[in-house]
């Protein structure tokens, strides 16, 4: 599809469980993820995370909703971006001492003419992001 963007990147990192710990914890996504200015979570259904996001960036579309399932057995996060610049599925996860992030997102039309250097940014800043929650270890 013209305007998905699909990429994967990991991570060797030391200690999975604190890099874990860290990434479990949603309102704390921009700490590490550079692209989110604010996660704020509405409400919990069945285990269902709500989610409002504030993105780094100024202007229109700098606002999303998503979804997100914590799963502890499987040491994930998978965000689905229902609402915003893009939407689509980004799988976060911490075990076997690797960090991975996921990436599968159809940009809005919006954004359609920036995609190569939109695709570019997301795979640098997801790469930024997991050096970050690896090296944050004092704050586990």
């Amino acid at each position: 599809m013209l305007r998905a963007v699909k990429f994967k990147v990991e991570r060797r990192v030391d200690d999975s469980e604190a890099a874990w710990r860290r990434l479990s914890k949603l309102e704390e996504m921009p700490k590490y993820w550079g692209g989110h200015k604010r996660v704020e979570v509405l409400g919990v259904n069945s285990g269902i995370y709500s989610l409002r996001i504030k993105f780094a960036f100024p202007g229109p579309m700098n606002e999303g909703y998503a979804e997100a399932v914590v799963d502890e057995a499987a040491r994930e996060v998978l965000l689905n971006y229902i609402r915003g610049p893009f939407t689509g599925t980004v799988r976060n996860s911490a075990k076997n001492g690797v960090l991975a992030s996921d990436w599968d997102v159809i940009l809005h039309p919006l954004f359609l003419p920036l995609k190569p250097w939109v695709s570019s940014h997301f795979k640098k800043g997801a790469e930024h992001a997991l050096e970050r929650l690896a090296q944050a270890q004092t704050d586990a």
